[in-house]
């Protein structure tokens, strides 16, 4: 309890308004950027299948353990079980929001229009059945919500 009254005095309530400000921008931007954004590229890179040259090549040089190198066809299976990962989190932490946030996100950021661009949001918030001002708020704090739990998942994982 001392602290929350030495932080109290240090800064003044706009001051920690602001920094709550800026941290939540943080986990909302980093579910966009690094998560929401990347989506459909991540999900098509773990549906690929890509053969690769089976071309032999003949080398004077020796293959020491400082010179290993993994073969193409390993290289490409580990891209995509790391990306059939990614999308494992990235579906498990939005299964964990509430159904009108989770239903948000997905006619948000993982449909597509037939033409490739995403529904707008006046697109969406009648289908959800909630006014403009409350379809932002819903958003913004389900944003946060994923950023927070999958930022954690990016410090321990190292996804980038």
């Amino acid at each position: 309890m001392q602290f929350s009254t030495d932080v109290e005095n240090m800064f003044t309530q706009e001051e920690i308004e602001e920094i709550l400000k800026d941290e939540q921008n943080f986990y909302i931007e980093h579910a966009e950027k690094n998560w929401l954004n990347r989506y459909f590229k991540i999900k098509a890179m773990a549906n690929e299948t890509i053969v690769p040259s089976i071309i032999s090549s003949i080398s004077d040089m020796p293959h020491g353990s400082s010179n290993f190198k993994k073969s193409k066809t390993e290289m490409y299976a580990l891209k995509t079980i790391q990306a059939s990962e990614w999308l494992d989190i990235l579906h498990l932490t939005i299964d964990s929001l509430s159904p009108i946030e989770q239903e948000l996100i997905e006619l948000k950021y993982l449909r597509r229009r037939n033409d490739g661009s995403r529904y707008s949001d006046e697109v969406i918030y009648p289908q959800l059945f909630v006014g403009k001002t409350r379809y932002y708020e819903i958003k913004k704090e389900a944003l946060e919500i994923l950023g927070r739990h999958l930022y954690g998942v990016f410090a321990e994982r190292g996804f980038s």
